[in-house]
């Protein structure tokens, strides 16, 4: 399993080469500024396994596959059959101009890397 680390406001997450999850879990958590909802509330219900995930235009994007066509082709590496059986979030960070760049994650490790994240915040921001 991933562990994520908050190094000088930025989050770090191990295994993201492309820095993709680490990206989401910093914008993940800056969604509280425009929502005005506690982020573990939040959290609770926008990536439950039945939740929406996320859409910040242009940005970025976070939503549940649930068919293999919601797998970007670079990362087509899950059939359908561990579709079926594996709950799988796929996270793409956007920038007009340019193909997207996407992880893929199963959604226990995306909600353990979640609240990770809030509790080391919590840590940094106590008195």
């Amino acid at each position: 399993m991933r562990t994520v680390r908050l190094e000088n406001f930025t989050y770090k997450v191990t295994d993201d080469p492309l820095k993709v999850i680490g990206d989401f879990v910093s914008c993940a958590l800056s969604l509280e500024n425009i929502y005005k909802r506690p982020p573990v509330e939040d959290f609770a219900e926008r990536f439950s396994p039945e939740g929406d995930g996320m859409n910040i235009p242009d940005f970025f994007v976070a939503y549940r596959a649930e068919q293999p066509d919601d797998i970007p082709p670079e990362l087509d590496e899950h059939t359908a059959e561990e579709l079926g059986r594996t709950e799988i979030w796929v996270l793409s960070r956007l920038e007009y101009g340019k193909t997207p760049d996407s992880a893929l994650i199963e959604g226990h490790e995306l909600r353990h890397l979640l609240d990770e994240a809030l509790t080391q915040r919590a840590a940094r921001t106590a008195p």
